[in-house]
């Protein structure tokens, strides 16, 4: 398995850093940003090297494949550009791009809580109705997984957002719309991938495919990725709420949902009022801001 890593390592590391070496910037790019770029991907791709090497557990069980992951990711995205397409809109300027965001952001969390509904609810069925030959998580998904401290899960929501959203979901549809594939195609295949990346879970793993299906189709409509990834991250970061909230009596638990309510809508209003749409704005997919950066990053 070391030497497996090792291997893997070293192809990633050559493949992403030839890559960026390989990528044609446009004239307005500084002369200063190849060469920075090219030393990043050398410097990642060394570090993932270095990472592999079962030295010290947590730099190898959980700072290198966060940053394996994030080194896949980004190779996902040079080979994206090589190809003439590009895997996201861009960062959110004006108003109305945040509020697109913001909105892209609050349907890709209710993506992620549907699955983890059908989690839950599959898992007490299934004990109910099933026979115990069933496979079904026993334990807390943190236990499952081996997460035991703070950084071991910033490290671990790092590595699940950047392979699930820029490499699973981004990358996967962009390339596959790139040599047209049917929609169908895309949407069975990454659920498949997401139930079989979820299997811990047991049967209840079918579940991720709902996940999968609505940040997919959320993609494909608006192709903004950074509003998917944020909701990912704060989806996952849930479990460690659980328990200081399940030692909260009901009045402040209440409480403290309608303050997080509160917040919530003020920021959806402060956002509408900067747009000046009101509560008719929704996202536009069709936007020609959108196509127009589509155009300005494609090589």
């Amino acid at each position: 398995m070391g030497t497996t890593q090792l291997a893997c390592s070293a192809v990633l590391g050559a493949w992403l850093t030839w890559r960026v070496r390989q990528r044609r910037d446009s004239k307005g790019t500084p002369r200063w940003w190849p060469q920075l770029r090219t030393r990043a991907a050398g410097l990642l791709s060394t570090t993932v090297f270095f990472t592999a090497i079962p030295v010290d557990d947590m730099l190898h069980d959980d700072v290198g494949p966060a940053l394996f992951g994030c080194a896949v990711a980004w190779l996902a995205v040079e080979v994206c550009r090589a190809h003439g397409v590009w895997a996201d809109n861009g960062a959110p300027y004006t108003t109305v791009q945040r509020l697109h965001a913001w909105q892209i952001a609050q349907m890709g969390f209710v993506a992620c809580a549907a699955a983890g509904f059908l989690f839950g609810w599959l898992a007490t069925l299934l004990l109910w109705i099933g026979p115990d030959s069933v496979p079904i998580m026993q334990d807390d998904q943190m236990s499952t997984l081996g997460i035991s401290s703070p950084t071991e899960l910033v490290l671990a929501v790092v590595r699940a957002v950047v392979i699930e959203d820029v490499i699973i979901v981004a990358a996967t549809v962009t390339l596959m719309k790139a040599v047209r594939r049917p929609t169908w195609e895309i949407y069975t295949l990454i659920c498949l991938i997401e139930v079989a990346l979820h299997a811990y879970f047991g049967l209840p793993a079918i579940g991720a495919a709902a996940m999968a299906a609505g940040r997919v189709w959320l993609y494909l409509r608006y192709r903004s990725l950074l509003p998917l990834m944020v909701s990912h991250a704060l989806w996952d970061f849930v479990p460690t709420l659980q328990p200081p909230l399940q030692s909260l009596p009901l009045i402040p638990r209440v409480a403290l949902l309608l303050c997080l309510s509160l917040a919530f809508s003020l920021v959806d209003m402060r956002l509408k009022k900067a747009t000046g749409k009101g509560k008719k704005s929704a996202p536009s997919p069709g936007s020609s801001t959108a196509a127009a950066s589509d155009e300005a990053r494609t090589p």
